[in-house]
């Protein structure tokens, strides 16, 4: 059998009616899709397509097919025209973040690391000159420093293993050091660069220093804030005031493309168990007002996401404000198994008295 998806799934991707619409923002204007359709093969019809859809079948996909199979041209082209960033997904996010996550995925799930450098030093001897390839071989570093370092506390890994972690994410981080000497790097490199430098446990000041230059070229793409962001949570470098102080900072600085967007979107990525998850009883970061706010700018620029929708009525659920949950369940109605909740769906709706 061919390498090719990862992904079981149940839904068969129909791209139609697949229009686009010209969102105002400072810069080149972006594509975003209104509303693509799924084929639900339970109901036997056409639905529209939840996000987490869309970033399988319109981006991990279409790199991890590329890999398995032997096509770097596809590759190389896919990276260029993702780099520019005018393809978006319904919430926002560009398509070149899916780039490398789907490559990570395939080299963990498929675990033939040896086979892989080897495809991935004959992609580069065949485009000696192409930027994807090198981008793609720090990206497999990092993932491969990953998985000798393993998922477990710090203190459970081996001192073997730390030297294997080490030595790879050293060179993760050479190569995307290398990359960035030229001027017209993409994005996706800056947002790579910052997450092998907090894997070693560089200094925020050299963090900093990438972070600074990355937002400035390209200030729209969100995996910059992200990985910044990953030096502030708790646990890594940072506690909730260093990471709030962050997300209030990048909240206005990106003020013009997503209004308070992104203080939803930097409080989501730690939304959980062993982050800074939303407690309104609590008064402490993240706050609701701010939450809502944010919440309420993504949806009015980008009004198709399910996944921003979801982690919107998720964040209601634990707020007193039983209309809003309300309003936004009946808006998630089928698709609430995919949301993302903190409580979970069935808990929500008996807090709030959702009925169909």
């Amino acid at each position: 059998m061919k390498k090719f998806g990862i992904c079981y799934f149940f839904f068969y991707l129909a791209v139609q009616n697949f229009a686009y619409a010209q969102i105002g923002v400072s810069g080149a204007s972006m594509e975003v899709p209104v509303v693509p359709t799924c084929t639900d093969m339970q109901l036997m019809k056409s639905i529209p397509c939840s996000d987490k859809q869309l970033f399988f079948h319109q981006g991990q996909s279409i790199v991890q097919g590329g890999f398995n199979e032997g096509n770097y041209n596809l590759l190389s082209e896919t990276y260029k025209r993702w780099c520019a960033g005018k393809e978006r997904f319904p919430d926002g996010r560009w398509k070149l973040s899916q780039y490398a996550n789907g490559l990570e995925v395939n080299f963990r799930a498929w675990n033939t690391w040896d086979k892989d450098l080897v495809k991935i030093k004959k992609w580069q001897v065949e485009f000696p000159v192409d930027e994807s390839a090198r981008f793609v071989e720090g990206v497999y570093w990092y993932a491969y420093a990953m998985k000798a370092r393993g998922n477990g506390y710090s203190k459970s890994v081996s001192k073997e293993a730390w030297q294997l972690f080490h030595e790879r994410m050293q060179k993760s981080k050479e190569i995307f050091s290398e990359i960035l000497k030229k001027d017209n790097a993409c994005p996706a490199v800056y947002a790579r660069m910052l997450d092998s430098m907090v894997a070693i446990g560089d200094k925020e000041s050299a963090l900093k220093a990438i972070f600074d230059e990355g937002t400035a070229k390209y200030p729209q793409y969100h995996n910059i804030y992200f990985a910044m962001a990953r030096y502030y949570q708790p646990k890594w470098y940072g506690d909730i005031n260093s990471y709030e102080n962050f997300a209030v900072q990048v909240a206005q600085k990106t003020k013009g493309f997503e209004g308070d967007g992104m203080y939803a979107r930097l409080y989501w990525l730690v939304d959980d168990s062993s982050g800074i998850p939303f407690n309104q009883s609590l008064n402490v970061p993240p706050y609701w007002n701010k939450l809502k706010q944010g919440y309420e700018d993504l949806m009015a620029r980008y009004p198709s996401s399910i996944h921003n929708l979801g982690k919107y009525a998720g964040v209601a659920c634990r707020a007193s404000d039983a209309k809003l949950y309300l309003k936004l369940r009946k808006k998630i109605d089928g698709y609430e198994n995919g949301a993302d909740f903190y409580d979970s769906v069935d808990v929500c709706d008996l807090r709030h008295g959702w009925k169909k």
